[in-house]
């Protein structure tokens, strides 16, 4: 929507489509017409109008504004001198427009503001009967805690914009989903002043007022994914469950929280990570029940002119399902430990990682052991 503030001289009076102070100067409330909203309680705002040629202007911009972002143009060039100051209690930015022969100046006003955030809101739903498949809803959760939008066209930004010092909180990727094979975005970490954009989300022409929570449907899409049984004997003492989805839809997934339903039923809540358009994002949807696991660790001083270190490792895992089990079980050692032994041969991989596939068959128990020096 573009405003349009026209001048009319007529025999000394005046008729304007906006309100004025006086003869000579236009005043107006600015409000968005373009949107883009962040992750992190900002957004930048385009605001359009058109106003006579060499008249005083007043706009009066939103309370929520990060001053010092202001740009001003007309006709698409930046205006040269305008200044800013505290009316009532309000922020106005004033100028005389720029004269030349055209009647009409095309004025277009671009900040940042606070007051307006957005979050991926995800729905994974698994069923029994289609086990390698998933049903993900993908909706948009606005916060709008200070602005009015009146058919204003948005756009949702998967990333965050940082005004004046580097962002300290950045939604963790547990190690579980690392080991479980993570794949990480390209690019690095938001910096100085800087602005991450991981993908750009358009959600049509919006409504909204302050206090309003709005949620937008942006996909619901059918999935290709795989369970993966993961025991991390590091840290945990249950095998994870946990869905690798392949992201065949036309969207990138921004990082969020996904709650998880299996037939209607709510499972639980996970973080998943930044998952690009045919990558595997991964969702742990809670921990086997039937499947007992324990680690035990042992000590031994084997050193004479030198001390050394012997370690004995034990991992058990107890089956108690009437079907056999795939699980995936991951170790980890120390960066100088030297002269492995092990009863069952392991896949070293990088970060000081032995993974072992294994098969538990029904109501068995599986008895890994290692050793190594230090």
């Amino acid at each position: 929507m573009k405003r349009i503030a026209v001048l009319l001289l007529v025999l000394g009076a005046f008729a304007l489509t906006i309100p004025v102070q006086a003869q000579d100067q236009i005043t107006y409330t600015s409000q968005p017409d373009q949107i883009l909203i962040f992750l992190n309680n900002v957004a930048f705002v385009k605001d359009q109008i058109t106003i006579p040629t060499g008249t005083d202007v007043a706009v009066t911009l939103p309370a929520q504004i990060y001053p010092d972002t202001l740009v001003l143009r007309e006709n698409g060039e930046r205006v040269n001198t305008y200044r800013l100051r505290s009316d009532s209690g309000s922020l106005v930015v004033t100028w005389e427009t720029s004269e030349g022969e055209d009647e009409l100046r095309e004025i277009t006003l671009d900040y940042l503001v606070s007051g307006i955030s957005w979050r991926p809101k995800y729905d994974m739903w698994l069923t029994d009967e289609n086990a390698g498949t998933v049903d993900l809803d993908f909706y948009a959760e606005v916060t709008n805690s200070g602005l009015t939008l009146e058919g204003v066209t948005t756009t949702l930004a998967a990333g965050r914009v940082d005004t004046a010092q580097p962002l300290d909180q950045y939604a963790a990727v547990t190690a579980n989903q690392y080991i479980a094979g993570y794949e990480p975005p390209a690019g690095g970490e938001l910096g100085m002043g800087a602005v991450e954009i991981q993908t750009l989300y358009p959600a049509g022409e919006v409504d909204s007022t302050a206090g309003d929570t709005l949620y937008l449907s942006l996909a619901q899409e059918t999935l290709p994914a795989r369970r993966v049984l993961l025991w991390n004997a590091q840290t945990d003492n249950r095998v994870s469950v946990i869905y690798k989805v392949r992201n065949e839809s036309s969207l990138t997934l921004a990082e969020g929280i996904v709650r998880t339903y299996e037939d209607g039923v709510f499972l639980g809540s996970d973080f998943v990570e930044l998952t690009p358009v045919g990558s595997e994002g991964s969702v742990t949807v809670g921990t086997l029940q039937d499947v007992r696991v324990n680690r035990a660790q042992t000590q031994t001083n084997i050193g004479r002119l030198f001390d050394r270190i012997q370690t004995n490792v034990e991992l058990t895992v107890s089956s108690f399902s009437a079907e056999p089990v795939d699980i995936e079980i991951v170790d980890a050692y120390p960066a100088t430990a030297e002269n492995f032994s092990f009863s069952q041969e392991a896949e070293r991989q990088i970060g000081n990682l032995l993974r072992w596939q294994v098969t538990i068959p029904p109501g068995e128990t599986l008895t890994i052991t290692y050793q190594y020096e230090q």
